[in-house]
């Protein structure tokens, strides 16, 4: 009765040891290391709120985000993860604030919103002193006056923890309708560049078939 009661105690043991297994993070089998998957995809709802410190607009010098704002619109959401800001960029910004500006019609977007996220940055409310530096940078580079349409602002991964960025893609681009991601592209590296950035802006802009 021993021998019988101790071998069940071990089966479940053993039950229990693969379910922890099975509802853990996948594995790359190359690395040895777990896979980062995005949180959000095409079809499915963003993942709550988020507070970047605002470099530009209304919500200036202010922890608030576009999408906490505007949830009912259309709009363009741009992660860049890096410690600067890319030389392609400003004019980028610029050629798009212009777009949004002068297309009127019913559902083009009707505000962008680029979000920095420095490496250097742990906290982007308590590291003041590095977050006020990369602030510091933004603005000597991109043109208030002419980003009106475009939000700008500095964040940290933790307080983007729930959409868990892939550092491996410099850029993700979404478009959003309802707080709802319509598309999304992803640049890596290689094609992190002007002409990659604007021929994946391009494809965000375009009226979804159907609409």
């Amino acid at each position: 009765m021993r021998i019988f009661s101790s071998l069940l105690i071990t089966l479940i043991c053993f039950e229990v040891l693969n379910a922890a297994q099975d509802k853990s993070a996948p594995v790359n089998q190359d690395k040895g290391s777990p896979v980062t998957e995005l949180v959000f995809k095409e079809g499915e709802i963003l993942p709550g709120p988020f507070y970047p410190f605002i470099v530009n607009g209304m919500r200036k010098d202010r922890l608030r985000a576009l999408i906490n704002e505007k949830p009912d619109k259309t709009f363009i959401l741009m992660f860049f993860q890096g410690a600067s800001v890319p030389e392609y960029l400003p004019k980028s910004l610029e050629d798009l604030n212009a777009k949004i500006k002068g297309n009127k019609s019913k559902g083009f977007p009707t505000s962008a919103m680029a979000i920095f996220v420095s490496p250097d940055i742990k906290n982007v409310v308590k590291d003041d002193e590095k977050r006020n530096e990369f602030v510091k940078g933004i603005r000597s580079l991109i043109a208030e006056d002419k980003s009106d349409f475009v939000e700008v602002g500095v964040d940290d991964l933790d307080d983007l923890k729930n959409y868990k960025l892939d550092q491996q893609n410099i850029v993700l681009m979404a478009r959003c309708e309802n707080l709802k991601v319509i598309k999304m592209l992803k640049l890596d590296a290689p094609s992190a560049n002007a002409e990659g950035f604007s021929k994946a802006l391009d494809q965000l802009l375009e009226l979804p078939k159907g609409k």
